[in-house]
């Protein structure tokens, strides 16, 4: 799970379909008591063992874990519902980037030494340039903040120097003073907004205040994305050596845009570099891992209840590591999403051994590429392996397994009428205390699911100081209230599969704090639902939410955001980038690819409901 987010307000849809029927229904099924906490426990110590190194996406640890789920599937005696009659769908993902041969700094002449005076940055293009050098303070452009380093210089065909951090962040009265830097401080934004600004290429110095950068570990804190311009990491000598000449200096530029934020930005006499990066990334196949339960009802068997959970984690850290002093150490995840993945073989377990037959089939999930942004799960909806169609819910756990004080938070039970009835029905029989909300946009699995207008429901048992470190270990999971948890999605799951009517989909206002990229999380208020993959240039609309700015202009699921604001997207990074440096009211002209041609709209941005 990626990051914990906030739902709010409920936007009803017109609905030809009929609501869950309000039914009794036996709330002591026996098959809740078979439900066993050693074997959900010993699925989750496995999975978040040493040995299988934390499942990062691509290493032979996941695929060990894909064959371990899929051989519960077989013993089971599940149906294969995955490709060509097998338990696995197979995808391709970026998981990593490694420097090729060619990657070379050239500063008036002088040529660095890699590693040891400077270092390329694994976001970087593979591409040359040579030309000019231009100083531009820390690189930012902060229009909220009234703070532009690029004001009065022009960065077309150039090579930016620029600080690394932000300024005045010793300054408590400042707007980028505080406990964490701004996204404006990242190297990656700092590289976007340079490229935006037409240069050909970075150079990242330190700033005085900080010291000197640690060389050898500068690529490894970024992400592999192309970000579309070399970027290097210097040590700052090198620059100082040549601005002096011209007679500035780095410490005293520094001094002076922190004194008043005046930007103190210029272009050397005569300073030429070549930048030349090379990044070669590494694409692997993984697995999604699907067995279905044949339903029993001639009528209803053809439809299906997904229950999923995502089975990949971080490996060895990697940039999503919150302890990155650790990176390097297993980051075990056994609540996030061991507990999930373990949840979804249980239930499986149980409802074999279930003597009443239900009506519809199960669709039993696990997926890989969460962790990169929903990229299983947003595959299988692109490629579904059943029609998407005659999926009538979806039930997604992630992170199911520190229940505190018996709360448990439940998701997207706005996305049907009486969902959250069916579920409070089943509330006191769990002993659980439940939080609701109607949303089923999330940072999981579910979110590509209702981007498809299918039902969906999220169950969480809620954040901890271990999440996305190595400590997140088997020995803290709660097993009894990991049992509460399965019993709930148990008896949800035996209710919608012998449902008489199809559930309807209502749509939900996209959340507030929505994932990266939607442009639902920063700035001003777009109305777009990206699909993550990342295999194309620009930004796949996987969802564009009704009566949003952008669907008010005519855009819709399918288009490909190519161009926002005359600046070329190309990632979901510029997306969040250019979207971030907009308010509310501002006309924007957008364009997207539509069945293969361009199409250019306005669309009008809006305060976030």
């Amino acid at each position: 799970m990626a990051h914990i987010v906030t739902y709010k307000r409920l936007a009803i849809i017109a609905g030809v379909l009929l609501a869950i029927s309000p039914i009794a229904w036996d709330l002591s099924k026996a098959a809740v008591a078979d439900l066993s906490p050693s074997r959900y426990l010993d699925d989750i110590k496995y999975l978040a063992s040493d040995a299988l190194q934390g499942r990062g996406n691509g290493s032979p640890e996941l695929d060990q874990a894909a064959d371990y789920i899929a051989n519960r599937f077989k013993q089971l005696g599940l149906k294969p519902a995955g490709e060509n009659n097998t338990y696995f769908q197979n995808f391709e993902i970026t998981t990593g980037a490694a420097l090729g041969a060619k990657n070379e700094l050239q500063i008036t002449g002088q040529n660095l030494k890699i590693n040891d005076n400077f270092v390329p940055i694994v976001f970087s293009d593979t591409a040359e340039f040579e030309g000019p050098l231009i100083f531009a303070g820390y690189g930012i452009t902060a229009p909220e903040y009234k703070y532009d380093d690029y004001a009065d210089i022009d960065a077309t065909n150039k090579i930016v120097v620029a600080f690394g951090h932000e300024p005045q962040e010793t300054n408590p009265k400042s707007v980028f003073a505080g406990t964490d830097f701004t996204p404006y401080a990242s190297y990656i934004n700092k590289a976007i907004n340079a490229r935006m600004h037409g240069a050909k290429g970075i150079i990242f110095i330190t700033d005085p205040t900080h010291g000197y950068d640690d060389m050898g570990s500068a690529a490894a804190r970024e992400e592999a994305t192309d970000i579309g311009i070399p970027a290097v990491l210097v040590q700052r000598r090198y620059i100082d050596e040549v601005f002096k000449k011209d007679g500035k200096d780095l410490a005293a530029l520094q001094k002076a845009i922190d004194k008043d934020l005046t930007p103190q930005s210029f272009e050397p006499d005569h300073v030429r570099a070549r930048i030349a990066t090379e990044v070669v990334r590494t694409r692997k196949t993984v697995r999604n891992v699907l067995a279905a339960l044949p339903g029993s009802d001639a009528a209803l068997k053809n439809e299906w209840i997904a229950v999923g959970a995502h089975y990949d984690h971080l490996g060895l850290g990697g940039t999503s590591s919150l302890a990155p002093s650790l990176i390097g150490q297993v980051h075990h995840g056994a609540d996030d999403n061991a507990s999930g993945t373990a949840g979804v073989m249980e239930l499986a377990r149980v409802a074999v051994g279930d003597k009443s037959k239900w009506k519809r089939s199960v669709l039993f999930m696990a997926f890989a590429g969460e962790e990169l942004g929903l990229l299983g799960s947003s595959h299988f909806v692109s490629h579904p392996t059943v029609p998407l169609a005659s999926i009538d819910a979806m039930l997604n756990m992630d992170m199911i397994g520190r229940v505190q004080s018996d709360r448990l938070y439940v998701g997207g039970i706005g996305t049907s009428p009486g969902l959250k009835s069916a579920v409070e029905d089943f509330t006191k029989s769990s002993g659980l205390a439940i939080s609701y909300t109607d949303s089923g946009y999330g940072a999981s699995d579910q979110t590509s699911f209702n981007a498809k207008k299918i039902p969906v429901l999220f169950f969480f048992s809620g954040t901890h100081t271990d999440y996305h470190k190595p400590s997140d270990t088997a020995d803290k999971i709660n097993t009894s209230g990991a049992v509460k948890v399965l019993s709930l999605v148990y008896r949800i799951m035996d209710r919608l599969a012998d449902e008489p009517q199809k559930l309807a989909y209502v749509e939900v206002q996209q959340p507030a704090q929505a994932n990266r990229g939607s442009g639902g999380g920063y700035g001003p208020y777009f109305g777009s639902v990206p699909d993550f993959r990342d295999d194309i240039k620009g930004v796949l609309f996987a969802d564009v939410v009704t009566n949003s700015p952008a669907a008010k202009a005519g855009l819709k699921a399918g288009d490909t955001l190519i161009e926002f604001d005359g600046k070329a997207i190309q990632s979901l990074n510029d997306y969040a980038f250019v979207l971030r440096q907009k308010k509310p009211g501002d006309v924007v002209p957008v364009v997207v690819k539509r069945d293969g041609k361009d199409l250019k709209v306005n669309v009008t941005l809006e305060v976030r409901k």
